[in-house]
């Protein structure tokens, strides 16, 4: 049984290597959860998972080679069931079985594309280098991309929240679902385990406009940065590392980004 007062509490954390079609790579990325119904024990969740070039916009569906998947409270993994695939977005739906803390996930693991000259016009291919040869190639690349969403049932729990090992990836100090306004966070920037060190995250209210960030802040040398959310509401937390793959015949460079969305809750009453 669940307790009849339990609360459902939802922030987004997404990863957007921005590795999908030509015109998506300069695109961000979110997935996030969107409804919740429950009806006695039986409790549901659906999300969005979607590209823009304007944040908190649906504009453009990921491709069908991610991976969607839900990490409940005891660490176990499974797939996401119920999927569907519109022109914007990607909507999933999951059952809510046991009070905790979710991490919802949609990622596409590392991959190689190569840009190519066709007829004058760029475009975006998967694979490496030998697999064009003959080909004009303009550049080829490793991108990750992964989108993740934090979701609380009832009370908070820790498990969820720890380092994988992605090559880029956020860990939060606080519970990313217990955040308040006027009040700092911090988080951890980190790439295959290991910090991130002097690199800019960026902050974006879902008030703002244009690119310019709310707030920014940098990363000491242990890759951790504190950032403090101004008002209430939804947030945008990113941040992207790129470089040369020197050793690598089969790719140019690399591009990790990831990116969390927030909700942000209102001060603490005093």
């Amino acid at each position: 049984m669940y307790p009849s007062n339990r609360r459902l509490l939802a922030a987004t954390v997404l990863a957007g290597c921005l590795a999908v079609a030509a015109p998506t790579r300069a695109h961000q990325q979110w997935l996030a959860p969107n409804f919740f119904s429950q009806d006695g024990d039986t409790a549901w969740l659906s999300f969005d998972h979607t590209f823009s070039d304007r944040r908190f916009h649906a504009d453009s569906a990921p491709g069908l080679y991610y991976q969607w998947w839900v990490v409940e409270p005891d660490l176990r993994k499974r797939s996401v069931p119920f999927l569907f695939a519109g022109k914007t977005k990607i909507v999933g739906e999951i059952e809510l079985t046991e009070p905790g803390t979710y991490r919802l996930e949609g990622e596409e693991p590392n991959m190689v594309w190569t840009k190519l000259k066709v007829d004058g016009k760029d475009t975006w291919q998967p694979g490496p280098r030998p697999a064009f040869e003959g080909q004009e190639i303009v550049e080829s690349k490793v991108y990750f991309a992964k989108a993740l969403a934090y979701v609380t049932l009832g009370a908070s729990s820790p498990n969820v929240l720890g380092a994988s090992g992605d090559p880029l990836e956020i860990v939060f100090e606080q519970h990313p679902n217990e955040l308040r306004a006027g009040r700092g966070f911090k988080v951890t920037l980190s790439s295959f385990g290991k910090p991130v060190t002097e690199h800019k995250l960026q902050l974006y209210s879902d008030r703002s406009a244009g690119h310019d960030p709310t707030r920014t802040c940098s990363t000491d040398a242990e890759g951790s940065c504190e950032i403090v959310p101004e008002n209430p509401g939804r947030y945008l937390l990113r941040a992207r590392i790129e470089g040369p793959t020197p050793d690598d015949p089969k790719t140019d460079g690399f591009s990790y980004s990831v990116s969390v969305m927030l909700e942000v809750g209102p001060p603490p009453s005093e």
